[in-house]
């Protein structure tokens, strides 16, 4: 069945099947418009959708391009995009790319093939962005959340603040030798965080050592790791700050495997404040970023509401969220 068809049995042109079928009738009559929707219904024509998009130089989607779709962080965000975007009728196309260069890179690249309407760039950028600052981005508009090094809009959040400010809760609990599970070296997010790392230690006067910063990924896995490679150097700490709650929960087991009370011994911390921190089976103290509405205030900025000019929030800030993981040395919460 085509517009030819709906042409013929409505007795108009198929330019006139196009224009009402693509709300684009305004100077026809209602009646005529009317007999091309009953002439589509009773013949059981419909406008593609995706050639109508094209049709209009839209695609109708958007591009979401993250670290991990796996991690809560991420998940909520995504969940803050398509929240935003679904009334509008709009689509997303997920990539996930392991914070690798080249899975990075071929994500934006199958996006711009595919002409979707918009990117969402989410996690920091790696490398500092050295391999998407040189491509082309063939007009299609981007917006960053977290730390990078485009020209685009972004959204951020205080990454400084937020691991300053968990340096200083721990350090107000007595700790002053503070192990910091940090990312990898060339996440800008790592960067970031580990300049709030500093700033409070430098601040409150505290142990320095270059020994009690330890690179490792974003899971549990990574903090278990660092938390037992620490204690076989022989590296002293009695709290652990983590730039990532898995790798927090990750340090939290593998104190508790080597027999080493928490908080009593060592205290830990983690970013990001996923559900599972306060169901640890030591609830996990961690600062919560506002991610889902990172989330909507970033599709806004790609795909504003018709007739809305309400100004978007592009800097967030943290909440900390203390439990029992950081009770003061010595004692339980």
């Amino acid at each position: 069945m085509t517009a030819r068809d709906v042409a013929a049995r409505a007795g108009v042109s198929v330019t006139t099947v196009s224009r009402v079928l693509n709300d684009k009738a305004v100077d026809l009559t209602p009646a005529t418009c009317e007999r091309v929707r009953v002439a589509a219904r009773e013949l059981g024509y419909q406008v593609h959708p995706a050639a109508s998009a094209l049709r209009r130089g839209r695609t109708g989607t958007l591009g979401l391009v993250v670290p991990d779709i796996g991690d809560q962080y991420f998940h909520r965000i995504a969940r803050g995009v398509e929240d935003a975007i679904r009334p509008q009728g709009f689509g997303i196309v997920f990539c996930d790319t392991d914070r690798d260069v080249s899975l990075e890179d071929e994500a934006v690249d199958m996006l711009l093939s595919k002409g979707v309407d918009g990117i969402v760039l989410c996690g920091g950028g790696l490398d500092d962005d050295r391999h998407l600052r040189s491509r082309r981005w063939h007009n299609t508009p981007v917006v960053t959340i977290g730390p990078h090094r485009l020209d685009f809009p972004g959204i951020s959040v205080d990454d400084v603040g937020a691991v300053a400010a968990l340096v200083r809760h721990l350090h107000d609990g007595g700790r002053r030798r503070i192990l910091c599970v940090a990312g990898q070296p060339t996440w800008l997010v790592t960067k970031q965080r580990l300049v709030g790392y500093h700033t409070a230690v430098e601040e409150l006067g505290l142990d320095d050592d270059p020994k009690l910063v330890v690179h490792a990924g974003f899971t549990a896995e990574a903090g278990e790791h660092a938390v037992r490679q620490a204690r076989e150097r022989g590296i002293d700490f009695d709290a652990v700050v983590a730039f990532d709650d898995y790798a927090a929960l990750g340090a939290l087991h593998a104190l508790q495997a080597l027999g080493i009370a928490v908080p009593e011994d060592v205290a830990v911390a983690g970013c990001d404040d996923i559900d599972f921190a306060r169901f640890a089976r030591v609830p996990l103290t961690s600062v919560r970023f506002p991610t889902y509405e990172m989330g909507r205030a970033a599709a806004r900025l790609l795909a504003p509401p018709p007739g809305e000019h309400e100004e978007v929030v592009a800097a967030f800030g943290f909440e900390l969220h203390v439990r029992e993981s950081s009770a003061p040395a010595g004692r339980r919460g």
